[in-house]
């Protein structure tokens, strides 16, 4: 470059004329320009021109300093001033503000002339524009400072290899994941460092076979895989490979993610599922998840049992379907208004079932719903027990109360009964107290054998056997029952046990039992046949004192005989023969 401003010095001073200068500069290709020793332009030619955006009359209006960049200028200034003072050539790197606000990088450089006699009378520059290489370098700085933000802020281990399969590049994540500084993994071979043993031939055989075709079985895609850490620990990765063609050389830039907190967090949540399905499914109540129709999405066993419908016959129905019309109209509403957006969270009620087979199951509810991440409904949780037997005791609880409201009423009616006609009947007051206290305890032990019934049905051989308990005891031998198993109602039982009790309480006095000898056979059938059924009693006493018929009904003959009668609306007819009583009682047993 000096050498080609000597030429030009020397052509100056040979032609002495300005214009043959400037004829030179036009045929010149780069940027050239003259300056006085202040600075200001006195030439230009074309290119130079072209490189500032202005034409030459601006230029020749303007200094150095007007057209560099102001962080530019004082380094620039400094080299010019030395230049003037001293001679000393300089080479510069600097950037010019063009009008229109834009910045061109030049590379400069600038030598003095002197006149003929060697003073120094202006200067020269050669300026050429290198914006293209300073935008290049800066884009490359600006690529590398992204590259560098990137590797430093992934979240992901990103690490490159050569084709030989050596680090190039190792991330701080990959140092956080690893256990590995950078400057220890930086060319070390990938598969000694994190590559368990058993897949690093694996992995070099997978390079050469990319090398060798083009080809790579797991290039571009996402896998898991395992993979070591410094100290030997293993980890689950995932893992992806890209291969990269840089400057004519083959390298490969994997992207791995730590996968333990994920791969722990899917244990839990596998576990936490197992967990929630198997009380799901074993839970001793009915569970169902419901869509905002009242559909079923999901039931458990206990439900298919409480409703009698199998898993598929339940999912293709909707709670609506089997419930009984006067109970789904209060489920229903609350339903309803649980599902809107504004609605309740939850409800409880007691409400029936319609049973698969008819039968009608009560259960206790209790409706939740779940939102969505919007608090929108998504879907309802009903959760059922089965509160049949419950209920079913309670209405049997009201109708034993009832039942024994009842029960009071007509035994007190029935003591009233047996102490007045006792009294009227008995000839002294002794009398009267023992047939009273004996009548009484016969109804005592009929109650007794109730009560151990739940008040339900009673056995007839145990109401017999306790109304002839105070005779049997001593007479056991003398007093035979013989018949089939029978169960009585409540009423019934009653009044057989009065009616056998008053039959003994006279066979001790008057009849079988009042000897050594005499006997008593109780002896009954059912007739199945009849409707209803009809129990058929005989009461025969042999062996005792010679029956005579009394000329007097006493309060005893006429309360098994009319009493029972009308109470178990059967006929009842007490026999007097010689041989002994003989009583029959024929009633229905509804």
């Amino acid at each position: 470059m000096k050498s080609e401003f000597q030429v030009c010095q020397q052509d100056a001073a040979s032609r002495s004329g300005q214009q043959q200068v400037a004829a030179l500069f036009e045929q010149a290709a780069a940027g050239m320009a003259q300056t006085d020793l202040t600075g200001r332009f006195i030439w230009a030619n074309d290119s130079y021109c072209a490189i500032l955006g202005r034409s030459r009359e601006e230029l020749l209006q303007l200094r150095i300093r007007d057209v560099t960049y102001p962080e530019d200028l004082p380094h620039n200034a400094m080299l010019f001033d030395r230049l003037v003072e001293t001679g000393e050539p300089f080479h510069i790197e600097k950037r010019y503000v063009r009008p229109d606000g834009s910045v061109v990088w030049g590379s400069n450089a600038v030598e003095i002339i002197r006149d003929s006699s060697g003073e120094f009378e202006a200067t020269l520059g050669v300026c050429i524009d290198i914006s293209g290489r300073k935008n290049a370098e800066a884009a490359l700085r600006e690529s590398e400072v992204l590259k560098s933000a990137i590797l430093e802020a992934a979240l992901d281990c990103i690490i490159t290899i050569d084709r030989d399969s050596y680090v190039v590049e190792w991330n701080p994540a990959a140092e956080r994941t690893f256990g590995y500084a950078r400057a220890e993994a930086l060319g070390q071979d990938l598969a000694q460092l994190i590559v368990p043993p058993e897949l690093r031939e694996r992995h070099h055989r997978g390079m050469a076979e990319y090398l060798a075709s083009g080809r790579g079985p797991v290039l571009g895609q996402r896998m898991e895989v395992e993979a070591l850490r410094r100290d030997g620990s293993r980890i689950p990765v995932e893992l992806a490979i890209t291969p990269i063609h840089l400057e004519g050389k083959q390298f490969f830039t994997a992207y791995l993610r730590d996968i333990s907190a994920r791969k722990e967090a899917d244990a839990r949540l596998r576990q936490s599922e197992a967990r929630l399905q198997a009380t799901f499914e074993n839970a001793f109540a009915g569970i169902s998840e419901v869509d905002p129709n009242g559909r079923f999405l999901r039931v458990n066993e206990e439900l298919c049992r409480i409703t009698g419908y199998s898993r598929d016959e339940l999912l293709n129905r909707g709670f609506q379907d089997v419930t009984p019309p006067e109970d789904l109209k209060r489920d229903l509403e609350q339903f309803e208004r649980q599902m809107a957006a504004d609605g309740v969270d939850a409800y409880q009620l007691e409400k029936r079932f319609i049973h698969r087979n008819g039968s009608v199951v009560w259960v206790d509810l209790s409706a939740s719903r779940v939102d969505d991440e919007l608090g929108r409904p998504m879907y309802g949780v009903r959760v059922v027990r089965d509160i049949t037997d419950r209920k079913r005791a309670q209405e049997h609880q009201r109708l034993l109360v009832d039942e024994l409201n009842h029960r009071v009423k007509n035994t007190l009616a029935t003591v009233q009964s047996i102490s007045s006609q006792t009294l009227r009947n008995s000839s002294t007051m002794q009398e009267a107290k023992d047939a009273i206290e004996n009548r009484l305890m016969a109804l005592s032990r009929a109650h007794n054998v109730l009560t151990q019934e739940k008040w339900e049905t009673a056995r007839l051989h145990d109401i017999l056997a306790k109304a002839l308990e105070p005779h049997s005891r001593s007479e056991e031998h003398r007093l035979r029952l013989e018949g089939p198993e029978t169960r009585l109602q409540p009423r019934i039982a009653l009044a057989l046990a009065m009616a056998v009790q008053e039959l003994a309480t006279n066979a001790v006095k008057f009849g079988a039992l009042s000897n050594e000898s005499g006997e008593v056979q109780v002896r009954w059938t059912v007739d199945h046949a009849a409707s209803p059924h009809r129990l058929d009693l005989r009461w025969e006493e042999t062996g005792g004192p010679p029956v005579t018929v009394p000329h007097r009904r006493g309060f005893g003959s006429r309360l098994v005989e009319r009493n029972l009668a009308q109470e178990l609306d059967g006929a009842v007819r007490i026999d007097f023969i010689p041989t002994g009583v003989v009583c029959t009682i024929d009633v229905p047993l509804a």
